[in-house]
């Protein structure tokens, strides 16, 4: 299944494409070449919720049930329905080039004052 490209308007992101889009990496359209993403916010909100609904679900389904393997498997289902609608709901931007290799960059850099700090911190 491919999303619309912000910059074509076609069908050329491949959902696995939009879900690992960032600054740094953006997804690339298969029709127009333009690259795009999904903000970082975006992405991290999507996580959350995915956590928080499959621990309301696990809670709900213990309540019910009473056996946790089969909790954890109705959990699951609504996990996997709010995660699927959220990316499919989820905008993405376009970036030029320059920028995503400039975010790149700084990635990086940081990466390894991280590791820098780390060594000896």
């Amino acid at each position: 299944m491919n999303h619309a490209c912000p910059s074509c308007r076609g069908a050329g992101i491949p959902a696995l494409a939009k879900r690992w889009s960032a600054r740094e990496c953006p997804a690339t359209c298969a029709l127009c070449g333009g690259l795009s993403h999904v903000l970082a916010s975006t992405s991290n909100g999507i996580f959350v919720g995915t956590l928080l609904v499959f621990i309301v679900a696990l809670i709900a389904a213990i309540a019910l049930t009473g056996a946790p393997w089969l909790a954890a498997v109705l959990a699951v289902c609504p996990t996997l329905a709010f995660n699927w609608w959220a990316w499919r709901r989820a905008d993405m931007f376009p970036i030029p080039k320059e920028n995503a290799q400039a975010a790149a960059a700084v990635g990086w850099f940081l990466a390894g004052l991280y590791a820098l700090f780390a060594l000896f911190g």
